[in-house]
């Protein structure tokens, strides 16, 4: 930042920090920012260097044309003034001709290359009645949720290629523009992970995150490995928690609900039906199956 000297000589005939306090009052902005706040002579004084600087970076804002044409150090962003603790604070935040999008900074996405979250529901396929049912409970779901406001989750199942991940995608950018915190993961690398933390000390602190995240996504849930500790120890619990915390949760499988009821035993036993069938109902709980049998027209 410049000190007040560097600026007198865009002030003729303004020699002191008394004279350039006058000049900078001139500005409507400024004028209004002192008076909102009641900013005492010290105040002003301790801060003249931000009200300066302020002032200049918004000039050259709005001389801007677009971002090709931004000329302060912080392309893209625009001055703005804060009163905090009888100080003169200079921020920057985006201007109008920077779009870019935030939001997906909010998505921890575990396992799942980036570039899937460039899903957009501006392709969604609406062909058929499978998707417009699915898409309807989105567009419901987006609207309505709330924590007030629980709703359940979705269970997409399907062939593969059916564009199962691709939805999931594009649902959690749009929840991530509403500010909820998202993790969406590839949910047998997931586990991978998982079994390697066991006895590494940080075991718990996953799975404790994957119980409270605002929105959890797990694709590809069934297909894993069947383990027994998974199931019991940590898919169990996570899901326990989300049920009694009414978190929303979504899951991709290639496999029906009840399918993957069987997938997850390891036999025929009654105590593995009776442990599988705890997490099936947990994810009945939490989300309502939707089946897509074809792949879409397009998706791009």
């Amino acid at each position: 930042m410049k000190k007040i000297n560097e600026y007198l000589h865009n002030y003729p005939g303004k020699k002191t920090s008394d004279d350039m306090i006058d000049r900078l009052l001139e500005d409507p902005i400024i004028r209004n920012f002192v008076m909102k706040h009641d900013l005492k002579h010290e105040t002003i004084s301790s801060g003249i260097n931000n009200l300066l600087s302020f002032k200049e970076s918004k000039d050259i804002c709005n001389q801007c044309t677009g971002l090709y044409d931004c000329k302060l150090i912080t392309t893209g962003m625009t001055p703005t003034l804060r009163y905090y603790q009888n100080d003169v604070i200079l921020e920057f935040t985006k201007c109008k001709y920077n779009t870019s999008d935030d939001s997906k900074l909010k998505i921890d996405s575990m396992y799942v290359p980036r570039k899937v979250f460039n899903a957009d529901f501006s392709d969604f396929d609406l062909v058929g009645k499978e998707r417009k049912e699915i898409h309807n409970y989105i567009i419901r779901f987006l609207k309505e949720y709330s924590r007030d406001h629980p709703m359940k989750g979705m269970y997409l199942s399907g062939i593969f290629g059916s564009g199962k991940t691709y939805i999931l995608a594009a649902m959690a950018n749009e929840l991530a523009k509403l500010g909820y915190e998202i993790i969406f993961a590839y949910y047998p690398d997931l586990v991978r992970e998982l079994k390697s933390s066991i006895g590494s000390g940080d075991l718990e602190d996953k799975i404790e995150r994957l119980k409270r995240v605002d929105i959890l996504f797990l694709d590809d849930i069934g297909g894993e490995a069947p383990s027994q500790f998974i199931r019991d120890e940590v898919l169990g619990p996570i899901l326990q928690h989300r049920v009694l915390d009414e978190l929303p949760t979504f899951f991709s499988s290639n496999l029906k609900m009840k399918v993957l009821l069987e997938a997850m035993q390891n036999d025929n036993s009654i105590i593995e039906k009776t442990k599988s069938s705890r997490i099936y109902e947990r994810i009945k709980e939490l989300s309502i199956e939707f089946e897509i049998s074809e792949k879409p027209t397009h998706l791009s």
